[in-house]
């Protein structure tokens, strides 16, 4: 398989970002982690990473302004969006903005979080960040 990818995990609930940075790391990621958007988006420049994963409610930046902000910077950099609404509509805002995918919380098996993203990372033709 390919270099370690570069994962960064943006939520604002301490334990569940927590338990996906655990799950992840364990997987054989390597993860930066932010508790919102507007710290989420000095990581992403910082660490240009392979993948991002958000939260839709959040405190200064939500989701959908990182996922506007994430394809304004890198249109191939894939966005992984979960969240505790069961609105369609935001859902549907969600995805035309560019997120791969959007996962409804809790997430019971971090499995298939796991699987999103390599999923994610298959259909995304930017190669794994290397850190080189």
């Amino acid at each position: 398989m390919k270099d370690r990818c570069i994962v960064l995990v943006i939520e604002d609930d301490p334990q569940f970002r927590m338990t996906m940075t655990a799950y992840l790391e364990d997987s054989g990621f390597t993860i930066h982690e932010a508790a919102d958007g507007i710290e989420g988006m000095a990581m992403f420049e910082a660490y240009n990473p392979d993948i991002v994963l958000t939260d839709l409610r959040m405190p200064r930046m939500d989701g959908s302004g990182v996922i506007t902000a994430v394809k304004k910077q890198s249109p191939g950099t894939p966005v992984i969006a979960f969240t505790g609404t069961s609105d369609p509509s935001a859902v549907d805002n969600v995805m035309r903005l560019g997120a791969s995918v959007c996962l409804f919380k809790p997430i019971e098996d971090l499995s298939h979080l796991e699987d999103a993203i390599r999923q994610a990372l298959a259909q995304n033709e930017r190669p794994p960040n290397t850190g080189g």
